[in-house]
């Protein structure tokens, strides 16, 4: 193409431009423009109403996808008339007026809570006494049996045993929550290995009623009665026991050591609980008892002439003291029950048995001659001084003296100083120590962290202890004890020793030991005064 046709084209193209730029619309086409005409409806609404079918259809095929399930049809229910034979009251029916519950103290001591839910109360049923017919004895209603709190018992001496009682003598007197989760866990298997008729051991049968006793002191010094939610079936199970062992007559246990130990046990179960009946029980036991001591103020092998007529021992006394003291606590009224407290401690205690030249006392004595003179019998001695209220004797605080030589003042498991019955001797040099000082100064506080610690280093996973003698192989004393009869054995007496804080706590004396004829009262019999 060359210039002059491309500007022809060019110019033609301006003018067709200019044409149509300035051409107006008139007023028919505008009104024209706003006219719908069906062919604009048919145009516009086709489209949204073609959708809409096609989402109809689309609805309809997924519902033939969706499976329902019929329901079942249910069984066919039968319905009877019952025509019930309505009869008027001949009595109106008065609501059961509610029982007094007694609020129970808190325990504030740290210890693990037992589970108590599943087991039982003592019922009026469970307390009859099968085994000792000639007696015809029946306890009544234990669970109405509350520690008592007469002045008889002394309240001093037993007031550490409660809830509160216990959390405080432990913070005062230097235990804890590590002493209680152990007594708990002693308690506790001693109660799993009790026999079904009460008593304890399972090898030396003629030895039950003395390990049953030692058992029951365990649990009452923990304030357990037959009314404890965990425990009162098993102390009353033992109650019931040493009940039987005794007898109608008060003769029926033989031997000067084990009749000591059922009595203590069941003088403190007296004085703890106040059950009637036990009074003529205590009172029956403690009469044989009190005979059977002799003219030197001690008591021997069976209350008679074993090892030479008149001898005195030691061992069996320290039992049937204690079972003196606590008979008195009890208010027992056995005849001669004052007078052999006195001679006890003036005769028995103050010269049979008290070496003067060494400031100890012995093993044994017959016709003025003391043998064996030693530091396990000046625990005994001392300790029966301290509980009859005579600790600021001189012989008392003598053979405390002589009880913290560094030669005795131990508590080694592997290496004890009296080999063959360590146990036996620390459970009297505990609270020798405990009672001497009064729960406080330096030396207690050495031996309170000595014993207790060793105590919970030794006792075994399921909570018993074992004899220092029996676990290191030794032979002779406490290791010749077999069977069951050695942990029973030895779980009491640890037992005992850590619920020193509040077994007996140290404010109980003996004042004086009058005639009452001498204050005007009338009669001879001696009164024994409190402090």
């Amino acid at each position: 193409m060359n210039d002059q046709e491309e500007f022809e084209n060019q110019e033609g193209l301006e003018e067709g431009l200019e044409e149509e730029e300035y051409h107006v619309p008139t007023f028919e086409e505008m009104m024209a423009a706003r006219k719908l005409t069906m062919q604009d409806i048919k145009e516009h609404i086709s489209g949204p109403v073609l959708s809409f079918i096609v989402h109809i259809v689309i609805l309809a095929v997924l519902s033939t996808i969706i499976v329902f399930q019929a329901p079942k049809e249910g069984s066919d229910i039968e319905v009877k008339e019952v025509v019930v034979d309505v009869k008027p009251l001949e009595k109106k029916i008065e609501p059961p007026e509610p029982e007094e519950v007694e609020p129970q103290e808190d325990i504030d001591v740290e210890t693990p809570s037992p589970d108590v839910s599943e087991t039982p109360s003592p019922t009026v049923e469970d307390v009859q006494v099968d085994s000792a017919p000639a007696n015809d004895i029946t306890v009544p209603n234990i669970l109405s049996v509350k520690p008592s709190n007469s002045a008889l018992v002394m309240p001093a001496l037993f007031g550490g045993r409660t809830g509160k009682g216990r959390a405080g003598a432990l913070k005062r007197y230097g235990g804890g929550s590590r002493t209680e989760r152990a007594v708990l866990r002693g308690l506790r298997w001693l109660k799993d290995h009790q026999n079904e008729d009460g008593s304890w051991g399972d090898t030396a049968q003629n030895n039950f009623s003395a390990y049953t006793g030692m058992a029951l002191l365990a649990f009452l010094a923990h304030g357990e009665t037959p009314s404890s939610p965990e425990f009162g079936q098993t102390v009353l199970k033992a109650i019931k026991k040493l009940i039987e062992y005794v007898g109608p007559d008060g003769n029926g246990v033989t031997g000067g050591y084990r009749h000591g130990i059922v009595m203590y046990a069941l003088s403190e179960a007296y004085a703890c609980t106040k059950i009637p009946m036990l009074e003529g029980v205590v009172n029956g036991g403690m009469t044989k008892l009190i005979n059977g001591m002799n003219a030197s103020g001690g008591f021997n092998y069976g209350y008679g002439d074993a090892h030479g007529a008149g001898r005195s021992d030691l061992s069996v006394s320290g039992w049937n003291y204690q079972a003196l003291k606590a008979a008195f606590a009890a208010g027992c009224s056995a005849p001669g029950l004052e007078a052999a407290i006195e001679k006890s401690i003036n005769i028995g205690l103050k010269q049979t048995f008290y070496v003067k030249a060494q400031g100890c006392f012995c093993y044994s004595a017959l016709g003025g001659q003391q043998q064996n003179p030693e530091g396990t019998m000046t625990s005994v001695g001392t300790l029966c001084l301290q509980l009859f209220g005579a600790g600021e004797a001189p012989e008392a605080k003598a053979g405390l003296k002589y009880l913290e030589q560094p030669n005795q003042f131990s508590f080694s498991w592997r290496n004890p100083v009296h080999p063959n019955w360590s146990v036996y001797q620390w459970y009297y040099e505990t609270q020798c120590f405990f009672q001497g000082y009064k729960g406080t100064g330096p030396k207690w506080k050495e031996w309170n962290k000595m014993f207790s610690r060793e105590l919970i280093r030794r006792q075994k996973e399921d909570g018993r202890w074992e004899t220092p003698e029996y676990e290191n192989g030794k032979k002779g004393g406490e290791a010749n004890l077999s069977g069951l009869d050695q942990p029973v054995f030895a779980t009491s007496l640890c037992c005992l020793m850590l619920e020193v804080y509040y077994r007996y706590l140290p404010t109980f004396k003996v004042a004086h030991v009058r005639p009452a004829a001498a204050a005007g009262e009338g009669g001879g019999e001696d009164k024994l005064g409190l402090e």
